[in-house]
This record gives structure tokens, sequence and C-alpha cells, in this order.
């Protein structure tokens, strides 16, 4: 079973005993553990015709393979859809436990993002955005209206980085955060934890109504 330490609840309809927040760590693991990889099966490729949901699809795979390496009975799915807290968003990945007989809430999910964006008109769509009928629809904005996340404590975002150096990205996302002041919080810039050569993880805090989330930010080099 997964056990939630938040609250000590026991979830008695599974066999598996896994503590949450250990489960949540591993797959966080994981992901910092998969861009090698990625990249080495993206250069095999033409990954000049590769949209977003392609790239996705073939980080995937990777993190799956690193999923298994790691023992653990998680799922790397993608295109989640919230049959627990009826939210509309999907969410491009989700890692949910593996069981045979049971189906199991995620206990992480991730949205992807290229940066830059694919146009001019989207250039502030990792952090917000809109549909085409003028709905807000942002990375780290559909986290902050629980369109994704909701009842969760941890998520992530994926970015693709084609073009421009990770401080680069760091500085104008920030920007763009500050711009959104009040309505949004300082509190809430990326605070960079881990700098690699070709990929770094930054950590930071989404403000929401109900309870706030932690959102960890897996950047990759692709250019």
């Amino acid at each position: 079973m997964i056990v939630d330490n938040s609250n000590n609840s026991v979830d008695n309809s599974t066999n598996h005993s896994f503590p949450r927040n250990r489960l949540l760590k591993k797959v966080v693991e994981s992901i910092k553990s998969t861009p090698t990889s990625f990249k080495k099966a993206l250069d095999k490729e033409d990954k000049s015709t590769f949209n977003e949901d392609e790239l996705t699809m073939l980080f995937a795979n990777q993190n799956q393979v690193h999923i298994t390496k790691i023992g653990i009975p998680v799922r790397v799915g993608e295109q989640y859809r919230d049959i627990y807290h009826k939210t509309k968003g999907i969410p491009d990945l989700h890692y949910s436990m593996l069981e045979e007989g049971a189906n199991h809430e995620p206990v992480f999910i991730m949205e992807a993002k290229r940066l830059p964006s694919p146009s001019a008109s989207r250039e502030k769509e990792y952090v917000i955005g809109k549909t085409p009928s003028g709905n807000p629809n942002g990375g780290i904005e559909r986290f902050k209206l629980q369109k994704h996340g909701k009842g969760l404590k941890d998520c992530g975002i994926l970015g693709y980085v084609e073009k421009d150096s990770f401080d680069d990205w760091l500085k104008r996302v920030n920007t763009w955060i500050l711009d959104l002041m009040p309505e949004w919080s300082e509190q809430e810039k990326l605070k960079s934890i881990t700098l690699g050569d070709k990929q770094i993880y930054i950590e930071s805090i989404v403000i929401r109504q109900s309870s706030n989330l932690k959102l960890h930010h897996f950047w990759i080099d692709i250019s």
C-alpha cells in the first residue's frame, strides 16, 4: 500500500507497502537521472521535426527505463485524465503505482514546455497563457488554478531548452512572475538548486487558495 505520511492514512485495497514520500523521492530521482539517456535517444532522431508531445513521449519511454532500474512499481503515463478530482486539465505525464486489480491516484504529475514557446504570441506560456477561447492556460498557471495537481503537494514541469542558456531562462521566467504581482507573489520565483551542463533542477512554490504546492522544474538542454 501507499502510506501517506502526512496523515498516517493507509489504503487497505492494495498489497503494496510503500511510504508515499519515499515513493515521491524515488520518482523525482528517476526524472533527474533520465536526461542523459533521453538526449542519447533524441540525438539519433531528426529532433527538428519533433513537437512537444513527441519529445515528451520519448522522455517518458526513457524515464520508464530508469523507474524500472530503481525497482519501484510505477508507470510513467502520458496525457492524464483526472478521475479522482474531476479537474479539466490534462497534464502531460503522470506517475502512478502499478497493481493488478487496482488503480491508484498519481503520486506525481508533470507538465512539459518548450523554451522558447513555438510562437511569439505564446512567449510567456511557461508561466501564463490563454487557450484559443481565452481561458487561462499557462504552465505554472494551471497548477496555481488547480487545473493540474489538485490533491497533490508536489508536481513538476519538464522544460525542453532549445535556445539560450539556463541562466537566461531563469531570469526571464522570474521576470514574468514578478510582472504578475500583486496577484502573484515574489515567493513564487524559481530558485536554482542544481546547475549542470545539459540539465538543471529548480524548485518553486505555487501559492494556491487551498494549500501551497511545491513545483519541481527539470530543464534539459536539447539545442
